[in-house]
């Protein structure tokens, strides 16, 4: 399973420099939906943009040409670890990513029940950005979770059915 951020954030010296780390808000309600999910699941965490688009020493989002740049790097990641989902966070991910792989306009559940894109056999679903929950939809954290992780029981279900074939 594969999360995809935005961009990198801004870190100190003494912080830990991983995507999506656990010290952060966002990577924290990441790793708390980790630890609910079936334990034979693999996670990994990256970003669509590797480094800190910065303006005046200020962080800004990334600009198009800087995703374009960068899109070949998550391309590799991908087809070097070979997901059967990609979890594309926030808005501004999920529809630089759909345009590329041909999926229509991204739409959010406001219901929390993700729908995916397979293509090459990897599912591409679009969540809500885990700081969106955080800060304007808090009251519905847990059925942010509970959407998700309906993600890891079906694939792990389908895994089970296919050992058993």
């Amino acid at each position: 399973m594969f999360w995809v951020g935005l961009s990198a954030v801004a870190f100190s010296d003494d912080e830990e420099r991983l995507p999506l780390s656990p010290f952060t808000r966002s990577g924290a309600l990441i790793a708390e939906i980790e630890k609910s999910s079936p334990k034979d699941l693999i996670f990994y965490k990256t970003n669509l943009v590797k480094c800190l688009p910065l303006k005046k020493d200020k962080i800004r989002y990334p600009l198009q040409h800087e995703m374009e740049k960068c899109y070949p790097n998550l391309e590799l990641e991908i087809k070097e670890l070979r997901p059967s989902t990609v979890f594309l966070l926030g808005k501004q991910v999920a529809s630089f990513v759909f345009e590329k792989l041909g999926g229509e306009d991204v739409v959010f559940s406001e219901t929390f029940r993700y729908k995916g894109l397979t293509v090459n056999g990897v599912m591409y679903v679009p969540v809500h950005h885990p700081s969106y929950i955080l800060v304007y939809k808090r009251m519905h954290i847990d059925k942010y979770r509970r959407g998700i992780q309906s993600f890891f029981k079906s694939k792990v279900k389908a895994k089970k059915s296919l050992q058993a074939a």
